[in-house]
């Protein structure tokens, strides 16, 4: 019997800042917070392992999609450790990206080096000269930087042949 999963309805980034992710988020990237609430109490707590907190969590969403949104939640609580980040500029075993389209990826990429990210690959053109199931034929330019709590998000802009 097998099992049947739907598409990855959100990622969740555990923040810091969530002002500084939604600068990102919403200002740069341009998704819209469909859901900005503050929950707390034991039982909220015992899902991310804690005996009480409190939790501001924003769901942002592209394009009024309901699958492929992006949580951020800020947790305040006594003694939450932070996870050591990887060095920058080097790709690690075990990083997550977050993996989005856009159709202005050089405008993007601007607004982000004005806004001082850290870029683990600038953009970088390649050529796909024949379609797949998953991916048309086309130039493609990708680009991965940091967020503001490490997390690679990789940005892909296609153009056809």
């Amino acid at each position: 019997m097998s099992v049947k999963i739907s598409p990855v309805k959100r990622t969740t980034i555990f923040c810091k800042n969530i002002d500084k992710s939604l600068s990102l988020y919403r200002d740069i990237l341009g998704f819209s917070i469909i859901e900005d609430k503050v929950v707390s109490g034991t039982s909220i707590a015992k899902m991310v392992g804690l005996e009480d907190c409190s939790m501001h969590i924003c769901h942002l969403c592209s394009e009024n999609s309901s699958d492929g949104l992006i949580g951020l939640y800020e947790i305040t609580a006594d003694d939450i450790p932070e996870i050591q980040k990887p060095e920058s500029g080097r790709l690690h075993i075990g990083q997550v990206a977050v993996v989005v389209n856009t159709d202005t990826p050089d405008k993007l990429y601007d607004n982000l080096l004005n806004a001082g990210y850290l870029f683990l690959t600038h953009p970088t053109k390649y050529t796909k000269k024949e379609d797949s199931d998953y991916m048309k034929a086309g130039v493609y330019t990708e680009m991965i930087f940091y967020d503001p709590d490490g997390v690679l998000v990789s940005v892909l802009g296609y153009n056809k042949l």
